[in-house]
């Protein structure tokens, strides 16, 4: 009988728990519709991303498409068409995407430590540091978009990288090709780079985010078309058929039970219990406050700039000449990620990065000197260098236990080509983190705008409520 009444209080809790969050979705929903600016800048971010997924569709004049699945392996070119936003797919005038800038962000992140003083003071100091840091790296982004541009150039002239795209024999001359065609891949990238700052200042969201989020959603329907076909080949009535069905089944339950996966992962976090001097002490960590830790501190940035960081031998290795360099030969034939070389330095320059990155993310200098001003103290530990000391030591933990799981998710698809599943229908565990920690991050964004602006009426009601109270005893 005691079981029974507690398996029904179970059941009450976990409805009233099911109901408040439902209730919250449809009070955050009826708010949205209600909220005009918040509608205005939401349609400002799905027109920008609508205008440049439409420019990943134009192809550069003279330019042939041949094999376009080429760019699904996990060589420098591969790397460049995921985190550049897709374009590069059909060489179009987007075809860099935010790539030398993302390129660029991640050499400035490794200056701003204290390995190099100068670029380390100018973090230091404030808002004027911030600008002079992010005129820099406007700089290293058009150096970047100019070395990038002319790797892929020297890609499609040289037929043994295997990248399925060519230039028209018309137009394959020195001046097209050395000159012209590395101008419209600047120029996008320039362009691409517009785009994302402006969805950033005056739109909903991360904008550097959103342009890979729209380029790797672009591609699902593709993926899923040549899943289906590679599964399904035929409907013409064979006893395989319902196992073919079945496979393809299994293949969609595992998109979605890794987007399950990262979903949650991304949602997790460490609660730190802490107190606040006279706010009373207790010894009940639920009547506690808490200071939330996320369980992968360094987010998905740690996986795209050890991307991108392992691309650079490849990008300076484009730049020799094919038949007589043995440094090209040995990188384009070691330094794949599908190779054992390339794919323990991913394993290992993840690792770093998100032990970097989760130290730089987590700010934890600052949250001392938060819960100095403010009397906060975490119970047992004393303020000052003994509560930064214990959160970096949580953050390690945190971003160790995370580097696993990002070095396991960002690797899938290499693992699945060395067991043979084709490049063109992998899961591609790298994209599917960046799909779902960007709508998760995007509608957090919008919850919290809504939540801000409701705070800011309920505060405005008050201040008129107590205005006109105060006229009314003047009166009366």
């Amino acid at each position: 009988m005691q079981f029974n009444n507690n398996k029904d209080k179970k059941q009450k809790m976990w409805k009233m728990s099911f109901d408040s969050k439902f209730v919250k979705f449809q009070n955050s929903y009826n708010d949205f519709w209600k909220n005009h600016e918040l509608i205005k800048k939401t349609i400002f971010t799905i027109v920008l991303l609508t205008i440049f997924v439409a420019a990943g569709t134009i192809t550069i004049p003279g330019i042939h498409l041949v094999n376009q699945d080429s760019l699904n392996s996990g060589d420098f070119l591969g790397i460049l068409n995921l985190v550049g936003g897709g374009g590069l797919r059909n060489f179009s005038i987007v075809a860099l995407g935010i790539s030398p800038f993302i390129t660029a962000s991640l050499i400035m992140m490794i200056l701003q430590t204290k390995l190099f003083p100068p670029i380390y003071r100018l973090s230091q100091a404030g808002p004027q540091g911030r600008v002079k840091i992010n005129i820099i790296t406007r700089f290293l982004t058009l150096i970047f978009a100019i070395t990038q541009s002319i790797v892929l150039t020297k890609a499609l002239k040289n037929p043994t990288t295997g990248f399925g795209i060519r230039i028209i024999p018309e137009l394959d001359t020195n001046w097209y090709a050395y000159f012209l065609l590395p101008l419209i891949l600047i120029a996008g990238s320039l362009f691409a780079l517009f785009i994302g700052e402006h969805i950033t200042n005056k739109g909903v969201g991360n904008g550097t985010s959103l342009l890979i989020f729209a380029g790797i959603a672009s591609s699902l329907i593709p993926t899923f078309k040549s899943a289906f076909l590679f599964f399904i080949p035929s409907l013409n009535g064979d006893s395989l058929i319902l196992k073919e069905i079945l496979n393809f089944g299994v293949y969609l339950f595992g998109y979605l039970l890794v987007i399950f996966i990262v979903g949650y992962f991304y949602l997790a976090e460490r609660r730190i219990p802490i107190q606040q001097v006279g706010a009373g002490l207790s010894k009940n960590e639920k009547e506690l406050s808490y200071l939330p830790l996320k369980a992968n501190p360094a987010g998905i940035m740690s996986v795209i700039f050890s991307l991108m960081f392992l691309s650079l031998p490849t990008m300076i290795a484009g730049l020799f000449n094919p038949a007589t360099s043995s440094y090209y030969q040995w990188v384009y034939t070691h330094f794949q990620m599908t190779q054992a070389v390339g794919f323990w330095c991913f394993v290992v320059v993840t690792f770093f990065f998100t032990i970097l990155m989760g130290l730089q993310q987590s700010k934890i200098d600052k949250i001392s000197e938060d819960f100095a001003k403010n009397s906060t103290f975490i119970p047992g530990i004393r303020p000052g260098e003994q509560t930064e000391d214990y959160l970096i030591i949580k953050i390690l933990n945190l971003s160790l236990f995370s580097s696993v799981y990002l070095i396991l998710i960002g690797s899938m698809r290499y693992v699945e080509q060395m067991f043979g599943l084709p490049a063109n229908i992998g899961y591609g565990g790298t994209g599917l983190m960046i799909l779902v920690s960007v709508c998760i991050e995007t509608l957090q964004q919008i919850q919290a705008r809504l939540k801000t602006q409701e705070l800011s009426r309920k505060r405005k009601k008050i201040l008129y409520s107590q205005i006109h109270g105060e006229e009314g005893d003047l009166l009366w």
